[in-house]
């Protein structure tokens, strides 16, 4: 047995041992793309038992799919390396991570485990991809002896709809699961308790701990909190939770989105990241000071994510579609701010006791790829410790500060700042920098073209509908 084959052995054996023990008879094999869309194949349960190879392989045309999962060509003139027809586009091999393999209870005989790729030419690990991107950032946190505790709190919109009724409706005038705008209602949470208790026990079945759920501010609009992890196990659970919901919806005949804005002027759905580093089992975000419990580690880590926000937006908000949440008093971070318990902030602090303390960020919409999500946090934290940064904190109604810088307020201008920024590079690697970024410009042509001859009144369009309502 060779080398390869060996370490796949060894792989696979937790997995054929869940296989064994649950009597499965199918194993979903699956990644997140850039977009984060959930990309994969399901594989017979026997093949995993009977070999020692790598459950799956895929072309290396998934790293250059597009949000409607069309493959778009390397940039021209660029002659940096990118999967294209002049080398086939060559076969990835998935390398499973056990830790991840789970039962999926709402399918029969069902399991699923996420996987990374390795390229089969010998080219190595595909690093630019973005959990292995978040892996590298992890490890650089742990040279400094710090862990990660992490979470992120998860909108999306239920529809009295299918995915067909919807699509047919150009995913206009779609009929919420409740009409009325009902934050924080338990009552209504009451109405829909069947159905949003079903859901809650599918998604615990699946191996993600719910802390809370709630109705929120929009018609049809639910909130669901999972229970803080490490950074990994954070970005994995995000993933597969927004993965989960749509199909949990679809087995009720409704329809899940996570799209960041339906009208400019509604309630949007966004993905709050709760963030805080533990060292020595303390949080070394808490200083032990009652007069002032925000540590140094916390000063400079949140200064470092305030200060490279504008650069790093991109990764916060990767569509033309998110870029229409970013409109004051919706709770969205949109301003260059950090301070205490204030909601109009971008970065907030909470810091009730050691062990709640913490940073909120607050840029992101749902469509945000979690992996990238928490990713750009612990590389613009990083910045901020590995450089000093110290900013001072906001007081008051950030939104109404004339003195604050904004976030980057359409796709062009962020994929600007990010390409161009030296932090960017540095700390993401240039390899993700230049996929993540040709992928965004590739949704600006997209959006460009659709809209040649028509004016963008700044309201959100029949083509972001129909581009984003399925897959964010």
């Amino acid at each position: 047995m060779s080398g390869s084959q060996n370490n796949n052995a060894v792989m696979l054996e937790p997995l054929r041992h869940f296989i064994k023990d649950h009597d499965l008879e199918a194993i979903s094999v699956v990644a997140s793309d850039m977009n984060g869309i959930p990309r994969g194949k399901k594989i017979p349960a026997r093949r995993i038992l009977e070999s020692d190879s790598s459950p799956m392989r895929i072309s290396n045309l998934m790293h250059m799919l597009d949000m409607g999962s069309f493959p778009y060509l390397p940039p021209e003139g660029d002659d940096r390396w990118w999967p294209s027809w002049s080398e086939g586009y060559t076969d990835t091999r998935a390398i499973i991570d056990s830790a991840t393999m789970r039962l999926v209870p709402w399918q029969d005989k069902t399991g699923l485990v996420i996987c990374d790729f390795e390229h089969v030419n010998g080219m190595g690990t595909v690093e630019y991809f973005p959990r292995q991107t978040l892996k590298r950032l992890i490890k650089r946190l742990a040279d400094y002896g710090f862990e990660t505790f992490t979470t992120t709190e998860m909108e999306f919109i239920l529809y009295d709809e299918t995915n067909v009724t919807a699509r047919e409706k150009n995913f206009q005038d779609l009929k919420p699961l409740w009409s009325a705008l009902s934050a924080y209602c338990l009552t209504t949470l009451g109405y829909q308790d069947e159905i949003i208790t079903d859901f809650r026990n599918y998604i615990e079945g699946f191996g993600l701990t719910v802390e809370a759920w709630g109705v929120e501010a929009g018609p049809g609009q639910v909130e669901m909190n999972i229970s803080p992890k490490d950074a990994l196990t954070a970005a994995d659970e995000g993933f597969l939770f927004k993965h989960a919901v749509k199909e949990i919806a679809a087995t009720k005949g409704l329809f899940a989105s996570f799209i960041p804005k339906t009208s400019v002027m509604g309630f949007g759905n966004g993905s709050h990241l709760n963030f805080s580093l533990w060292k020595d089992g303390r949080n070394a975000f808490h200083s032990g000071n009652q007069d002032d419990p925000r540590s140094d580690v916390m000063k400079k880590f949140v200064s470092g994510m305030t200060k490279s926000l504008r650069e790093l937006t991109l990764m916060y908000a990767p569509c033309i579609n998110s870029y229409r949440r970013f409109v004051p008093y919706y709770s969205n971070g949109m301003t260059v701010s950090w301070g205490g318990d204030n909601k109009s902030l971008t970065n907030r602090t909470i810091t009730e006791t050691e062990k709640l303390t913490r940073v909120e960020q607050r840029t992101a919409g749902a469509d945000v790829n979690p992996y990238i999500q928490i990713a750009a946090c612990i590389a613009g934290g990083l910045y901020g410790l590995e450089n000093d940064i110290d900013i001072a904190p906001t007081e008051g109604d950030a939104y109404s500060n004339p003195d604050l810088e904004k976030v980057p307020m359409n796709i062009e201008e962020a994929i600007e700042l990010f390409e161009q920024s030296e932090m960017a590079n540095e700390y993401l690697g240039e390899d993700f920098v230049r996929f993540y970024a040709q992928g965004r410009k590739v949704e600006l042509q997209n959006y460009q073209e659709a809209m040649t001859g028509i004016e963008d009144g700044g309201e959100v369009t029949a083509w972001e509908l129909n581009r984003y309502f399925e897959v964010v």
